[in-house]
């Protein structure tokens, strides 16, 4: 049975993430370049975390069926599995970084840089 397309995701990009883990380390004044590679890692993982989390949203079940050489069967959906990493590597890559989740779901519009930046996007 062929899947449906899913609807467009509304997730945010590496690049993102990456900007908002660099804001909350900033502000938390732990940041560092040399931070970089683990950041670009939570980065990723973070927004595999949220692409398997709307793909989730989208499911009717939490199966699909296998063909194998005895026949059908049921198996889990592999989008779980790939939660469950994504979610195992943003707890092991955040608790590297000192940072929680409050830090990074924080609206970052008080940032007197992006406030700048949104200013100067929004005269042209």
């Amino acid at each position: 049975m062929p899947e449906t397309p899913a609807p467009a995701l509304n997730v945010r990009t590496t690049a993102q993430w990456r900007t908002r883990i660099k804001a909350a380390l900033k502000r938390a004044g732990t940041y560092n370049q040399s931070l970089d590679f683990q950041i670009e890692s939570l980065a990723g993982a973070m927004r595999t975390l949220e692409l398997a989390t709307a793909e989730i949203d989208t499911l009717h079940t939490t199966i699909v069926w296998e063909e194998t050489r005895y026949g059908r069967k049921m198996a889990p959906h592999p989008v779980f599995k790939i939660q469950r990493d994504a979610q195992a590597s943003v707890t092991r890559q955040m608790k590297q970084l000192q940072l929680t989740t409050d830090q990074l779901t924080t609206d970052q519009s008080s940032d007197p840089l992006i406030d700048l930046t949104q200013k100067l996007i929004n005269t042209k």
